[in-house]
């Protein structure tokens, strides 16, 4: 049994008209399936871990974008699973990292195959006392998550969307939020050693380089077990702060002297004042919250053996 999670509003609609095409396909009407839309945001999570047992099921096809495949992980839990990505969002970060290029059909052959799976090691996160939960891509704090919920929110990211440019919407928007934008004093705990930061920007926390659309935001960073990368952007004036985004696409922006990047397996960022936080693109507010890496991949199937770049 294949099942499919399809959220048809992801990419102003274009998860929907994917899935539609597979449904005609001779593969498609051949296997044993059952599909689902997600209708609201944390359905497919909801969907998910009503499944009753996944031993039953082949695997779990995502039809969608990021934020589609964040929820399906994080229903998951801890339950073993074998999971496909078809990307269909406006961002497809996740397809970007692991180098997943092949047309939707072309995934669905190689899932419905099965001879090849590629591990994939996610973040896990805590914020305050809720509970742990899956991140996919990339966490971010301050000015990275401010900029995503201002482009989530906005009427033109749906235009862009439409005409197949919806990365522009996170130019846009980080030009609205650098005229009002103020620094963060935070304390990071990086494998519990602290420092103070009074004059921060972001701190962004990454599984592989892409985020916001093909923004190279850690051109270093690489899927492994055992550590994430971390960006930290501080003591900078917003003047240079817009020369810096204007290279982010190509991963320059690193050279800059406020750029700060590391490696680590536990990191904790504590603010006395609320900060906006961006996990796979959904958004939020909190006062704290512990990082760690996920040390048990997840299985990843329908890549094609010389799309496996980049994974360790």
């Amino acid at each position: 049994m294949y099942i499919f999670i399809v959220n048809i509003k992801a990419g102003n609609g274009r998860a929907k008209r994917i899935f539609s095409k597979l449904q005609k396909t001779d593969l498609y009407q051949k296997i044993e399936k059952a599909y689902y839309y997600t209708e609201y945001k944390g359905h497919a999570e909801e969907i998910v871990r009503s499944l009753p047992s996944l031993q039953e099921i082949n695997a779990i096809i995502v039809v969608g974008g990021d934020g589609t495949l964040h929820e399906v992980i994080n229903g998951a839990g801890p339950r073993d699973m074998l999971i496909a990505f078809i990307p269909g969002g406006s961002g497809n970060d996740f397809a970007r990292g692991i180098g997943l290029r092949e047309k939707p059909l072309q995934i669905l052959e190689r899932v419905v195959d099965g001879t090849v799976d590629t591990p994939y090691f996610p973040g896990e996160y805590r914020m305050e006392d809720e509970k742990k939960r899956i991140f996919v891509n990339s966490m971010g704090f301050g000015f990275d998550a401010l900029i995503a919920k201002k482009a989530n929110y906005s009427f033109y990211k749906r235009i862009l969307n439409f005409f197949n440019i919806g990365k522009l919407s996170y130019v846009f928007a980080l030009i609205q939020v650098l005229i009002m934008f103020k620094p963060m004093e935070i304390e990071l705990k990086n494998n519990g050693e602290v420092t103070e930061l009074k004059d921060c920007w972001m701190v962004t926390i990454t599984n592989h380089p892409y985020y916001g659309g093909g923004m190279k935001i850690n051109p270093t960073s690489k899927i492994q077990p055992n550590k994430f990368s971390v960006l930290v952007i501080h003591s900078i004036s917003k003047r240079k702060v817009l020369a810096l985004f204007m290279t982010v696409f190509t991963g320059k922006h690193i050279k800059y002297s406020e750029v700060e990047l590391f490696e680590t397996s536990t990191l904790e960022i504590i603010s006395n004042r609320e900060m906006d936080y961006q996990v796979d693109g959904q958004t939020g507010t909190c006062y704290s919250c512990k990082i760690t890496k996920e040390k048990k991949g997840i299985s990843i199937l329908g890549m094609a053996e010389s799309e496996k770049q980049g994974v360790s």
